[in-house]
């Protein structure tokens, strides 16, 4: 091949690759709710203590939080709550005493920021984590609630579509902080979902399978 004919051919894949370059799309930079979205995912534990035969033994609910169905119509995080296995139980408690039902089922959960179109989402975001808890909407989801003793099959379904949805930082040297302290540096989050009818369910995650 001569020399012509190269410089042509190299001229020809140059220009190919630039307007390959140009059609691709360019990826959209995060917004406030792909930062919160993302900075919920993971597999959480939540302790808990439940009595067996009047001796205390403690556990954990296992909560995953992952991206929620590509087809849904707005972006959303799927929170699925997995089942109690503590049926013998006599009661369970969190770690700050209240009851802790058994809860099973998941719900998809939605973020809107104040500022939609904020050109610094991330500055935004960080302030709302500052000033508290971040408010989300339970898009949609049912979850089953009810004592341990019971079967699961046989709690009644609460429908949470509509209601909302609290996420905060665990403050440390609070008091649910101190009862945490077995698991050591890990995330810790507080969580909270209300449904229309106004059932309310609250409980403490550590993470333990970041994503």
């Amino acid at each position: 091949m001569s020399a012509r004919p190269a410089r042509a051919l190299r001229s020809r894949l140059a220009a190919a690759l630039l307007a390959l370059a140009w059609a691709a799309p360019v990826a959209a930079a995060p917004d406030e709710t792909d930062l919160v979205l993302h900075w919920l995912r993971g597999g959480w534990r939540s302790p808990l203590l439940c009595t067996f035969a009047g001796q205390p033994v403690q556990g954990v609910r296992r909560v995953v939080i992952a991206p929620g169905p590509p087809q849904s119509e707005r972006r959303v995080d799927r929170i699925t709550f997995s089942a109690l296995d503590a049926g013998d139980a006599e009661r369970c408690r969190n770690p700050l005493g209240g009851d802790a039902p058994n809860l099973i089922g998941s719900v998809l959960v939605g973020y809107t920021p104040k500022r939609p179109h904020s050109d610094t989402p991330q500055r935004e975001f960080e302030q709302q984590l500052k000033a508290g808890h971040l408010q989300l909407e339970v898009v949609a989801g049912r979850l089953r609630l009810g004592p341990t003793s019971a079967a699961p099959d046989s709690l009644p379904e609460v429908e949470f579509a509509g209601g909302r949805a609290e996420v905060g930082e665990i403050p440390q040297g609070s008091d649910v902080a101190r009862t945490l302290v077995d698991f050591g540096p890990r995330r810790r989050l507080w969580l909270a979902l209300e449904a229309p009818d106004g059932t309310r369910v609250e409980l403490p995650l550590v993470l333990f399978e970041p994503r």
